[in-house]
């Protein structure tokens, strides 16, 4: 004999929203007002009450600000010149600081100092499983009339920076106007495009930049010592000429040659799907429903590639459509194998779209007579 039942459970599926990592900056520069306090910052901020006045950092942050948008938001720390940036780093992780670039405002002075960037940010993968890019300052030119730097002397200067490194999570920037690299961030914090959209983008309008430098001989900046720079992957500026304004290059990873990662839009969205695609997994540690069988293994499919297809949503308006961070994968786009009976693999493609930096256009003259 048996009595009838009914239990009601909530099912746990793992199709919750998750952290909204992306477009938050963490800034770390010399200033003079709360030293080594981790500041929660946004577009309203008063900069120059929070870090002093005329202070690199502040300098940064407030090029940060034109250069994004009133969603801007992000987090700075102050600190003195001599101080550990490792350090203040490790000071704003333990306080839950979860960014998605660390931008270092104190120039580096050598190779070795990139290299110390890189290799902090795989410390806090393996450490932290968060996934971040590091983009540092380089020196501003040296223009002063008597023993300051030609554009030439100053090229020369900054090459063995990046000469020979290989740092895919790490872009250098120069500051050539003063706050290159907050203008960079500030435009990589752009709600209006997406993290796949180049801060090349010329649609997304130009870059706010300090006045234009020049170097000892009174002599302006130009694109030919610019693209020399680029050619050495640093992150720098651009004109087009006879259109008005100020742009900027691709900030270049320093990913060794023919790596995938030496354009920061790509490796931002790897390190997205990253984040979204490793909570997935951990919701299938021991689930039954991913097994060694067939429909096992489908389950795994289906479910570990839904924030690949949430990224590849594009969105219509009218007769335009508006593509998504990423194109849409297919069903051949994820792999999924037991190892044994404890371990499986999986890879994924996530196909990103290519988009022109350099546009040819030939003009044919048509004599064709109508009649």
């Amino acid at each position: 004999m048996a009595q009838g039942k009914v239990g009601v459970f909530a099912e746990q599926t793992g199709n919750g929203a998750t952290k909204e990592v992306e477009r938050t900056p963490l800034f770390i520069g010399v200033g003079n007002a709360n030293i080594g306090s981790v500041q929660a910052i946004d577009s309203e901020s008063d900069f120059a009450a929070l870090f002093g006045a005329g202070e690199p950092l502040t300098k940064q942050l407030e090029a940060w600000k034109r250069n994004a948008d009133d969603l801007a938001f992000g987090y700075a720390v102050a600190i003195n010149d001599a101080d550990d940036i490792f350090a203040i780093i490790d000071k704003a992780l333990d306080e839950n600081v979860n960014p998605e670039f660390i931008a270092v405002c104190k120039p580096v002075t050598g190779k070795a100092d990139v290299e110390a960037y890189e290799n902090k940010a795989l410390s806090i993968k393996a450490e932290h499983a968060l996934y971040l890019r590091m983009l540092v300052a380089a020196p501003g030119i040296d223009n002063d009339p008597a023993t300051g730097q030609t554009w030439a002397d100053y090229t020369a200067a900054l090459t063995p920076i990046t000469d020979n490194v290989a740092a895919p999570h790490t872009a250098v920037v120069p500051l050539m106007h003063g706050d290159e690299l907050g203008a960079a961030v500030g435009r990589l914090c752009k709600f209006a495009v997406t993290i796949a959209d180049s801060p090349m983008r010329v649609a997304t309008g130009p870059i706010a930049l300090m006045p234009l430098p020049t170097d000892k001989d009174g002599k302006p900046l130009t694109n030919a010592t610019t693209k020399a720079l680029d050619a050495k992957r640093f992150s720098c500026p651009q004109w087009y000429k006879g259109f008005d304004g100020t742009y900027f290059g691709d900030v270049n990873l320093l990913d060794a040659e023919g790596g995938d990662f030496q354009r920061i839009e790509d490796g931002r969205v790897v390190d997205s799907a990253a984040r979204k695609v490793r909570i997935k997994a951990l919701y299938q540690i021991r689930n039954r429903r991913l097994n060694d069988t067939p429909t096992g293994i489908e389950f795994g499919k289906r479910e570990l590639i839904k924030p690949l297809r949430a990224m590849a949503k594009s969105i219509t308006l009218g007769a335009e459509k508006f593509p998504g961070v990423i194109k849409e994968p297919s069903q051949n786009d994820i792999g999924l194998t037991f190892i044994d009976q404890d371990t499986v693999r999986v890879t994924m493609k996530v196909k990103p779209f290519n988009s022109p930096n350099t546009i040819l256009v030939g003009i044919i003259l048509d004599r064709t007579v109508e009649v």
